[in-house]
């Protein structure tokens, strides 16, 4: 089938919050399948391949977690996590397991469409590829391979963004929100902890070797050394 608008799939156990994210991406202009458990959901993303998955954390048959650990073994599409101001731990490990960014239940229809099409965004294809290196950390747009010293290493779609910025202006220092825009867009400018814990994520992958050459300045930003 030709699809001409952004294809996602929503997951959520809980029916009036399935409702309404299905209804606000319809009525802005996404092709939605939903379903209410992680399996399926699983299913769905083999079959259709969409541009963006959408999950809740708490799910029968698979949770959000798992779901977004078995969807990273066969593709780097983004994935949207929604979860409760209670479930923050449970977030930060959704991140670290591979999910692009996460909203907060309670949520605003402003805030949410802001969040998926930023991650939707960030798959841009546009801007020319090139391979970027500090000497130590290594960086191939094209292949989207990242390599510190011979060792390759394994980054979300997001975390490749943050390295690919901070190795593009290497020596420069970079705010927060300087970041936060560049790689979220601009209606992420304040998200400071969504930065943090990218940032904390991308330093674990990368190793003592490759987290040594960022340099975190404490209420400004981050550098990458030259």
């Amino acid at each position: 089938m030709t699809r001409f608008t952004p294809y996602v799939i929503v997951c959520d156990a809980d029916p009036p919050i399935l409702a309404a994210v299905s209804r606000i991406l319809q009525l802005n202009g996404f092709f939605v399948v939903s379903c209410s458990d992680g399996e399926t959901a699983f299913r769905l993303f083999d079959e259709l391949t969409p541009s963006l998955l959408i999950c809740n954390l708490r799910m029968p048959r698979m949770d959000g977690i798992t779901l977004t650990q078995r969807i990273r073994e066969i593709s780097d599409v983004p994935i949207l996590i929604l979860s409760a101001v209670a479930e923050e731990e449970e977030a930060a490990r959704a991140l670290e397991a591979g999910a692009d960014d996460y909203v907060r239940k309670p949520f605003g229809a402003v805030e949410f469409l802001a969040r998926v099409r930023a991650v939707i965004r960030r798959r841009s294809t546009g801007i020319p590829q090139q391979r970027l290196s500090n000497g130590v950390i290594t960086l191939d747009e094209g292949l989207h391979q990242v390599f510190v010293n011979d060792r390759e290493v394994s980054l979300s779609r997001t975390e490749f963004a943050v390295l690919e910025l901070l190795l593009s202006t290497r020596g420069r220092v970079l705010t927060h929100d300087q970041m936060l825009t560049a790689v979220w867009g601009p209606e992420f400018g304040g998200s400071h902890h969504l930065l943090r814990v990218c940032m904390s994520r991308l330093r674990k992958k990368l190793g003592p070797e490759g987290s040594s050459q960022i340099e975190s300045l404490p209420g400004v930003g981050y550098r990458l050394r030259n």
